[in-house]
């Protein structure tokens, strides 16, 4: 051995007294340096799935009441679409929408569930077909704009009964939501 790496190596032989010692000590930090690594792989796969989430308009799960809810977040019509109960067993979510607002129904899966007599309403905002106390096809739009005032009142105590029931997740951003256009009183009706 040369002068020089007796000088850097007698510190650390000093240190581990014996063979056993140094084997010892040399496991300890592979095994430290393996479980390093696998928490840095761990914490990486986490945040791809968390990327790859937000990348396909998945908004992230929180709780609340031990029920299952939706991260707040304005969705397109597209990405409602798929919030529909039939779209994707993956999305647990049931969401729909009155006047451009979006509701997590999901807590009334009976009823707004695949099988459940609202499900129709899922997946889309159907203000109309809330305005007109409908389920027909044709009326699962959101054009409300030649609604009576009977139908107005009915899509307000709708979009009121879901405010008190669901939680708000947004809006849709790319809404076709036309509002009631209001109507002129006439001098009939005023009297």
């Amino acid at each position: 051995m040369s002068a020089f790496s007796s000088v850097l190596l007698s510190p650390l032989a000093s240190f581990f007294s014996t063979t056993e010692d140094k084997v010892f000590h040399v496991v300890k930090c592979v095994l430290a340096f393996l479980f390093l690594l696998l928490c840095d792989r761990i914490l990486k796969q986490h945040e791809k799935n968390e990327k790859e989430k937000k990348a396909i308009g998945e908004p992230i799960e929180t709780t609340t009441d031990d029920v299952m809810t939706m991260k707040k977040g304005d969705l397109t019509r597209k990405e409602l679409k798929q919030f529909d109960g039939k779209s994707d067993d993956k999305k647990p979510f049931l969401l729909l929408a009155c006047k451009g607002t979006i509701f997590d129904v999901t807590k009334g899966r009976d009823f707004y569930g695949p099988g459940g007599p609202y499900n129709c309403f899922c997946g889309k905002d159907a203000s109309l077909a809330f305005a007109k106390v409908s389920t027909s096809e044709e009326h699962m739009n959101a054009n409300c704009s030649n609604l009576f005032a009977m139908e107005v009142d009915a899509l307000n105590d709708w979009y009121r009964k879901f405010e008190e029931k669901y939680p708000v997740v947004g809006k849709v951003r790319d809404s076709d939501f036309k509002a009631p256009k209001k109507r002129k009183k006439t001098k009939a009706s005023s009297k």
